[in-house]
């Protein structure tokens, strides 16, 4: 008996230390440079549309809430762009929009937010492009228009062409001589912006996402020595010079997009090494010394909403996750900013072959850190729907079982929006239909952006249990038909766009409605249960009828009985007396209420 109990309690244990967090970004990239997540159709709108569709079906049935969607992979447009050309892969000619029109961007908005899921813009800044033969690109594309914007880099060794992100860790990112906007010069770095504000300002994102490639992973060798001693901005060191051209950039986004939507976030994917060396035991190629981008300055002058490092590595070794997340983590905290660790499902299944494990060890880790919100995972296609040794139906099932919330940004905003008003409950056979009134905005001025609603078996539900969110609808939205049976009780609350909750309303089981007619007996679940000393019961009926309600101990003996006479609905309450008033043992009791030769029963659980 005792190895049992010990047994079970280890059993409890793991089950509560594993529960999904309530607040977790849960976010996948869908990558269309070469076409690698979309389009994977011949060209086709209607194609793409339902590719677009099923995608975000997916993901919703897996309980992710946010995408990251490529929107210029290099200088070119799959949205209708003021500055750009729309790109080569919509159609297979450079510049041509789609036929019959769409505008995929939009596509992918409405479709997200329809499935109450972020929708981040993710922006290549400085590659001029994914084509083959530059020449084909379409006469306003920036390699023609802007030849002296660019920058050619020299030839880099490595992987092949179709799969350009196969190896972060090797240092060889391409065959091909790199192409790049010269991030040195100022009007390259003020025409980023406004490719970026293009979309801001036009678009309903929630947040604008710029990958890793600032300068090439081949690195330098003195090619910007011109602009450098144009350009130099006081600086003597040509590499603290690009680091510094990098932070402009990040800067001059961050700020640009507080002036028009300071709700919309701004969020980096840098590579996943700060430094050579930093923290200790990690050795490879680095952000600082190779890449010229500086993570760490970001955080510190806050000009970044959240940092998605590419830790695409396993447990151990010289880029061992458990010592570089737990990093990032701390690093990030200290700065009051968020970390959405960027993962490699897709090295389950190529030459790395991971084990099966290694991707929910990733996860769970960062559940157990302090100052880790979520994940981000590389990629779409290639990572989540081709089930990678089964890693989606592990978040299905087990990781992503419980729907969450995106974690809230205080530095942004900080207000929660008021709670729904004149919130109703009504009870028949076919449906449980929640209902509601929505609020006054609040002093901030917002209004619901999504609706929570809760749901248990207890009373009052417990908001702070992920396990009792039952559904995260619309904002728009004034009613919510629950499934029919079942004894449950419901709560219900509001979010702003920035996933600020406003108070909990609770509904008690005094306002459900009892007036809708069933086609069979109700006998609501009693509240409280477990009880001591009473509890409270109630019942609704088809038609006035005369009722008997009776108490069963587990063995069948009768405990006490309620008989009401020519009633359509009605409680009782219980104080944990037999007939003769004299309090019963604590247990499980049964409470049965039969009318017209029809019967239905619960269980009460009474304390001592």
């Amino acid at each position: 008996m005792r190895k049992i109990l010990v047994i079970s309690c280890i059993i409890i244990s793991t089950l509560f230390a594993d529960n999904p967090p309530k607040h977790e970004f849960r976010a996948a990239w869908v990558a269309t440079a070469w076409a690698l997540d979309f389009p994977r159709s011949n060209w086709s709108t209607s194609a793409m549309q339902t590719e677009i569709s099923e995608a975000l079906d997916a993901l919703q049935e897996a309980e992710f809430n946010a995408v990251i969607f490529q929107v210029r992979p290099g200088c070119d447009a799959f949205y209708n762009s003021a500055y750009e050309p729309w790109s080569h892969h919509l159609t297979g000619t450079s510049g041509e929009a789609p036929s019959p029109y769409f505008d995929p961007l939009q596509t992918w908005i409405d479709g997200a937010h329809q499935r109450n899921m972020e929708l981040h813009a993710w922006f290549n800044p400085y590659r001029v492009s994914t084509s083959s033969n530059l020449n084909s690109l379409h006469s306003t594309h920036v390699y023609h228009e802007h030849p002296e914007w660019l920058l050619s880099v020299g030839a880099m060794a490595g992987i092949e062409q179709e799969d350009p992100f196969s190896d972060p860790m090797s240092g060889f990112r391409d065959l091909r001589e790199s192409i790049i906007l010269d991030p040195g010069k100022a009007v390259v770095r003020e025409y980023v912006i406004d490719v970026f504000m293009d979309v801001v300002n036009n678009y309903d994102v929630d947040g604008v996402h710029m990958d890793d490639y600032f300068y090439p992973y081949g690195g330098m060798d003195g090619e910007d020595s011109p602009t450098f001693s144009a350009e130099p901005r006081g600086f003597t060191n040509i590499s603290d010079w690009r680091r510094d051209n990098v932070n402009l950039l990040v800067e001059g986004l961050y700020d640009s997009i507080q002036a028009v939507k300071p709700w919309v976030k701004s969020g980096v994917s840098p590579f996943g090494i700060w430094k050579n060396g930093v923290p200790a035991g990690i050795v490879g190629t680095s952000s600082y010394y190779d890449l010229y981008c500086d993570p760490v300055a970001w955080l510190e002058a806050g000009t970044v909403d959240y940092i998605t490092p590419q830790l695409y590595w396993e447990h151990g070794g010289g880029q061992d996750y458990g010592i570089l997340m737990p990093w990032w983590a701390e690093t990030i905290l200290s700065n009051n900013r968020h970390l959405y660790v960027g993962h490699a499902p897709y090295r389950m299944t190529d030459w790395h072959n991971w084990p099966a494990t290694e991707l929910p060890r990733q996860v769970r880790r960062n559940r157990n850190t302090e100052g880790c919100q979520g994940s981000v995972y590389f990629r779409l296609r290639s990572g989540i729907m081709n089930n990678p040794k089964g890693f989606l139906d592990s978040l299905r099932n087990d990781l992503y079982r419980y729907p969450a919330i995106a974690p809230t940004m205080s530095w942004k905003d900080d207000i929660p929006p008021n709670p729904p008003d004149n919130v109703s409950f009504g009870i028949n056979a076919e449906s449980n239909q929640l209902t509601w009134s929505l609020p006054e905005a609040a002093e901030d001025g917002d209004s619901p952006r999504r609706i929570v609603i809760y749901r248990s078996d207890t009373y009052p539900v417990d908001p702070l249990d992920p396990s009792r969110i039952y559904a995260i609808i619309s904002g728009d939205s004034t009613q919510y038909e629950c499934e029919a049976g079942g004894d449950y009780f419901y709560a219900i609350s509001a979010l702003d766009r920035l996933h600020n909750e406003s108070d909990i309303v609770q509904i008690a089981p005094s306002q459900i409605d009892f007036a809708q007619e069933p086609t069979s007996p109700i006998l609501f679940s009693n509240y409280p249960n477990p009880f001591n000393p009473s509890t409270t019961i109630h019942y609704n009926l088809w038609d006035y009828s005369e009722v008997s309600i009776s108490i069963f101990d587990m063995s069948g003996r009768s405990i006490r009985n309620f008989n009401q006479s020519y009633t359509r609905s009605g409680k009782i309450s219980w104080d944990g007396a037999n007939e003769s008033g004299h309090p019963v043992s604590a247990g499980i009791y049964l409470c049965r209420l039969e009318t017209q030769g029809v019967q239905t029963s619960i269980k009460l659980v009474l304390l001592k």
